[in-house]
């Protein structure tokens, strides 16, 4: 049966004298997955926070050298096959998953195997910096490479001015990164980002956009209809939008995502807001799809208006839908209404030339 990398930690620690077992352990969280500090240690001993680091750091050297780091060799060629799938380069958290996930043990080994990887020779921690969020790496690959393929990345953003799938950047970072990156590297360098953040669609963008931090519900509204690519009733989109927070494929980025939404604060958001167009009862589209706000008439002259020339009241009709959610027989009944529109031979309308303010005539 193997060994559980905690099993392995206590093993190779062995060769140390029981002072020095006992610092390692607290300092890496061996006894109860909790990594304490220097001072607190210090004061177990009654000594300075600088001696036990000094200790800590000779009892790592030791370790280094003696032939108990031949345990460990299985264990590093397992984590190094792990991060050489992303090209040498991982998210802190995401690496321990793996190893936790391949190795089949519980999370409460995670420190344990944070010990084992910092005697490696070849996989290092590197903390969060303004730069970058923590991550591992290979120690051939400099930090300072990786940050700035990290810093590339915020700028193509910055230009863009949009949220991707990292499958649709692909191509630019063939060409701007490596030819040999992966998707699985591409989204190793997106999650390091501290200006990059990811929303419940699975799409990444800057912290700052609405896209991802959204702004209240109109903001969330948005993204899903714009997802869901169908008008729909307020209600339903309450719906859907409480619905997301159930999604186990995508992390949100921001708690926003997850906040229980009531059905009336989207009705009172989505009316004030120049996005989103009020089609019908309670239905709501996005402008961005042609929809046009007003009374049926309103968008029968706007039609009539564009087309420059009669049209038959078929043509109309297919028009006034693509601007708006109105049933044939409204659209037919404005119509008829004959100050606003001049019914001509062959069945064709054109404006009345004394068009007034239309009246509302909505079944």
């Amino acid at each position: 049966m193997k060994k559980t990398p905690k099993e392995l930690a206590l093993e190779v620690i062995s060769i140390l004298n029981k002072r020095n077992q006992n610092i390692i352990k607290k300092r890496f969280g061996l006894i109860d997955g909790t990594n304490r500090t220097l001072e607190s240690i210090g004061r177990d001993y009654g000594v300075t926070r600088e001696r036990i680091r000094q200790i800590v750091e000779a009892s790592l050297e030791n370790l280094k050298k003696s032939s108990q780091i031949s345990l460990l060799r299985d264990f590093w060629r397992t984590a190094a096959k792990v991060l050489q799938k992303t090209n040498g380069v991982e998210t802190e958290k995401g690496f321990l998953e793996k190893l936790v996930s391949i190795l089949g043990v519980s999370p409460s080994q995670i420190a344990a195997i944070k010990f084992l990887l910092c005697l490696s020779p070849e996989i290092k921690l590197e903390p969060e910096t303004k730069q970058h969020k923590s991550f591992w790496r290979r120690k051939s690959l400099s930090p300072a490479h990786i940050a700035n393929i990290v810093s590339k990345i915020e700028e193509y953003f910055q230009k863009q001015k949009r949220v991707f799938r990292p499958e649709e950047m692909m191509k630019w970072a063939k060409q701007n990164i490596s030819p040999k990156i992966t998707l699985a590297e591409l989204e190793v360098y997106l999650l390091l980002s501290p200006k990059i953040g990811r929303n419940i669609f699975g799409e990444y963008g800057l912290l700052q956009w609405p896209e991802i931090t959204p702004r209240g519900a109109k903001d969330r509204a948005y993204m899903m209809l714009k997802h869901y690519r169908k008008p729909l009733h307020f209600s339903k989109i309450a719906e859907r939008i409480n619905e997301l927070q159930d999604t186990k494929a995508v992390v949100p980025t921001h708690h926003s995502w997850l906040k229980k939404i009531q059905v009336q604060t989207v009705h009172n958001e989505l009316i004030k807001d120049p996005r989103f167009v009020l089609i019908g009862r309670g239905i709501y589209a996005l402008r961005d799809w042609g929809y046009q706000p007003g009374t049926v008439a309103d968008v029968i002259k706007d039609v009539l208006k564009h087309a420059g020339r009669p049209l038959t009241a078929k043509a109309i009709i297919r028009q006034v839908k693509k601007k708006r959610l109105a049933r044939d027989t409204t659209i037919i009944l404005n119509l008829n209404n004959k100050k606003l529109f001049k019914k001509l031979p062959g069945h064709r309308y054109t404006l009345a030339h004394s068009a007034s303010k239309p009246k509302v005539l909505e079944i």
